[in-house]
């Protein structure tokens, strides 16, 4: 009779425990996805001396222009991400963010927003975000409240308005940086590799349908790039190798970016470069490279950084050019000499300091389409 007892009371809390189990699980299942939010807060001061001939050339008595040696500055973001496993082993997650700096008011706040979906297959990106070939990129390390690629440091020491074709202020060394929708694939790492790619139908920010060929403007970018990363003896060794193009009529270019990084020890040393080649045509069937109208660039960065403990001090040169003009020797450009530091105040709490020279060159001598000067600029930055 005992027996009979304990085994019905063994099978009662046996099916006790099968049932909460269930439940448990279903209710686990019936979750939605939790959004988390984190960003980040920069504010520096800084001063910049700019060339005098410049700011002289470029107005006359009352009109004449001139820019403050002092500034105050800041770049903040608040990103809000989630992610959440299906039934099938897929996880998706979204990912939205905020631009929340004043001096964004007039402009679009939300800077970019997507949704992945991954598995062994990798990840597929939908959405807003960099190409693949920007997000595998290998390029030198950097510290500092100034970067050395893209229009930062125009903040300080401003770039001619005839130097380079559209963009160029915002010249660096990676290609695919932009935030167009898309879909990107990367693969998951294997023995160090990482694959991924990506296309843009159209850089029009719409979800209008766009128009493509006859006098259509519309402009779609494709990439394909290559990543590894890994151990070699007490070394470890990154290096890329990208390629992207662009299919825009007589703007379409071909381009890619080769980089290098070696960490040993306290020290990192790298090495990346960029070429732009123009592929489209004029009217009369003209090529547009090497003429006025020509995208064609070519960008190299180094840099090597030194972290010991809290301290981290990193020193840069970059340079890019285009040739603006084949009846012109030469070619605008800019070149790039970057002194950066931080030191952790606290968790997520950074104290920067840059000491920045930039030289912006044009192919001509006129002084309102040169300038040059160097920027001191300290803050600190926030993570949250």
């Amino acid at each position: 009779m005992k027996k009979s007892l304990y085994l019905t009371s063994a099978l009662v809390a046996a099916g006790a425990l099968a049932l909460g189990s269930t439940a448990t699980m279903a209710a686990s299942k019936a979750k939605p996805m939790k959004i988390g939010v984190s960003g980040s807060y920069k504010a520096v001061v800084g001063y910049a001396k700019n060339a005098d001939g410049f700011m002289v050339s470029t107005g006359s008595g009352t009109a004449q222009t001139s820019y403050n040696a002092i500034d105050v500055k800041t770049d903040s973001e608040v990103h809000f991400t989630g992610s959440t496993k299906t039934d099938a082993g897929l996880t998706v997650g979204v990912r939205i963010e905020l631009e929340s700096d004043q001096h964004n008011n007039a402009a679009a706040h939300i800077d970019g927003s997507s949704m992945t979906i991954g598995g062994g297959f990798g990840t597929i990106l939908l959405g807003n975000s960099v190409a693949a070939a920007a997000a595998l990129a290998v390029n030198p390390p950097s510290a500092g409240a100034v970067g050395i690629y893209g229009g930062d440091s125009n903040s300080w020491i401003v770039k001619p308005g005839n130097v380079g074709q559209t963009g160029f202020q915002n010249a660096g060394g990676n290609v695919g940086g932009g935030d167009q929708a898309k879909i990107r694939w990367i693969s998951n790492s294997f023995s160090g590799f990482t694959l991924g790619a990506s296309y843009v139908p159209s850089t029009g920010n719409s979800n209008n349908l766009n128009a493509s060929g006859g006098a259509a403007t519309t402009t779609q970018f494709h990439d394909v790039a290559v990543r590894y990363s890994g151990k070699m003896g007490a070394n470890t060794v990154s290096a890329g190798i990208n390629y992207w193009s662009t299919d825009a009529g007589t703007a379409s270019v071909d381009g890619y970016h080769l980089g290098l990084s070696v960490a040993a020890g306290a020290f990192t040393v790298g090495a990346s470069m960029k070429d732009i080649s123009s592929e489209g045509s004029a009217a009369d069937g003209t090529s547009i490279s090497g003429s006025a109208n020509s995208l064609d660039e070519e960008a190299v960065n180094v840099g090597v950084r030194w972290i010991q403990g809290s301290t981290t001090l990193a020193l840069n040169y970059f340079t890019t050019g285009q040739e603006m003009s084949s009846a012109v020797t030469g070619e605008d450009s800019v070149e790039k000499w970057t002194l950066g530091a931080s030191y952790a105040m606290g968790p997520g709490v950074n104290f920067l300091g840059t000491i920045q020279n930039v030289h912006w060159k044009d192919e001509g001598t006129t002084p309102a389409n040169n300038n040059k000067g160097t920027a001191v600029v300290g803050g600190i930055s926030v993570a949250f």
